[in-house]
């Protein structure tokens, strides 16, 4: 017997009993398709949390003095910054850069005070590299002419009651280690999707600053935009090369534990979907099994005419992988289509937002899923698949032909 008659008669074998057969591949497309969209809403929630981080304030590249690093002393700020500039300005892995002032504050009002991270901008640079703008709800972001303007996030503002025009003073430690405070008003208000960013920190004008405090000569923070993502690594070596004083941090050195979130993603799911699929195999282990046992005497016949063991177990596996390649197809384009469908009209989960917000992830979640995820997770479905016919295989195997067909 050779392989292709072995192929046809497990492929014949599989619709003897077919609504057993059924029972099987519908077990097979649910359980591939529950984890594929639980994939789906991992990556989607790993993905929403480390671009919001990346386009509120992270940026994919942060530089800044290394004793600032340390201390976060005003004192510390980047040295021949305007050289800098140049090497970035001419660098075309740069798609944007923005300065920064960084000031460890006291935020006050008549309400309270509570402790905030003053960021310092250049507002038209800054909306280059990062999106607050955009996440504006109530009034402006630093469209008016004066220069002591705040906008501050809206849980800050709720914990405060700080309206449009509230007055604020600022409290925080000089140059010179003496103790100065800044008045503003809050010309806006943003809900960046990131509950804890916005709790935390406010943006001011940096001349505001400047011309506060006449001894400050210089930047804490320089965020940098890379075209993409494959020249970031080359870019901060490079840059640190510029100037040993220099820190320059690829976003995930600053949110570490964002980073290995991310970087464990691809892992965790896999070993998830292994977990969904070995509780399946059971099932299908059970499944044929019962088919092993009903076809008790149709296998020792085989056995008596020649059939060798290894085709009688090559048979059994067989039968189960075709099982998983019918329920394959199927599933998977299930799952194209409601992530197809998900990933434009997106899944509400305002119900839940306020606890999904304090890590970055807004209250719409727009479905995807790489490529990739659906062609390795299909092999480790026909893996699965072939593993667990193993067992019924060697049971089969064990069978008497004598006793097996001796009531025929």
């Amino acid at each position: 017997m050779n392989l292709i008659t072995l192929i046809k008669i497990g492929w014949r074998n599989i619709w003897r009993n077919k609504k057993r057969s059924l029972v099987v591949i519908l077990s097979i497309v649910l359980g591939l398709y529950g984890g594929l969209i639980i994939s789906s809403l991992m990556i989607t929630l790993n993905s929403q949390r480390m671009n919001t981080a990346i386009n509120t304030y992270l940026a994919d590249i942060q530089i800044h003095d290394k004793e600032f690093s340390k201390e976060y002393s005003l004192s510390d700020t980047i040295s021949n910054i305007y050289y800098l500039e140049e090497k970035l300005k001419k660098d075309n892995r740069v798609k944007a850069y923005s300065k920064r002032v960084v000031i460890n504050g006291m935020l006050s009002n008549s309400t309270g005070s509570y402790g905030v991270n003053v960021l310092g901008i250049n507002p038209e640079s800054e909306m280059k590299v990062t999106n607050v703008y955009t996440k504006i709800i109530e009034g402006d972001y630093f469209e008016s002419k004066r220069s002591n303007t705040m906008v501050v996030g809206k849980k800050l503002a709720d914990k405060l009651n700080l309206r449009l025009r509230s007055k604020v003073v600022i409290a925080f430690q000089d140059v010179n280690g003496d103790i100065t405070s800044l008045l503003f008003r809050i010309e806006g208000i943003f809900k960046s999707g990131n509950g804890m960013f916005d709790d935390y920190n406010v943006f001011v004008k940096n001349n505001s600053i400047f011309s506060n405090l006449p001894d400050l000569n210089g930047y804490h923070e320089i965020p940098i935009l890379t075209i993409n993502d494959d020249v970031t690594e080359s870019l901060k070596l490079d840059l640190q090369k510029i100037n040993n004083t220099l820190d320059v941090k690829f976003w995930g050195d600053i949110a570490v534990e964002l980073a290995y979130a991310n970087k464990m993603m691809s892992s965790f799911l896999y070993i998830f979907m292994l977990i969904v699929l070995s509780g399946l195999s059971f099932g299908i282990i059970n499944t044929m099994l019962m088919a092993i046992l009903e076809r008790k005497k149709e296998i020792g016949m085989l056995m008596s005419i020649g059939m060798s063991k290894i085709y009688i177990f090559l048979m059994i596996c067989l039968e189960t992988v075709f099982l998983s390649l019918v329920a394959i197809p199927f599933s998977v384009l299930i799952t194209y289509i409601t992530i197809d469908y998900f990933s434009v009209s997106g899944i509400d989960l305002s119900v839940v937002g306020s606890g999904l917000e304090n890590f970055g992830i807004g209250t719409i979640l727009y479905l995807k899923l790489p490529n990739e995820y659906y062609f390795n997770l299909s092999l480790l479905v026909i893996l699965i698949s072939f593993i667990s016919s193993m067992f019924p295989a060697i049971r089969a195997l064990k069978i008497n032909p004598a006793e097996a067909t001796k009531s025929i």
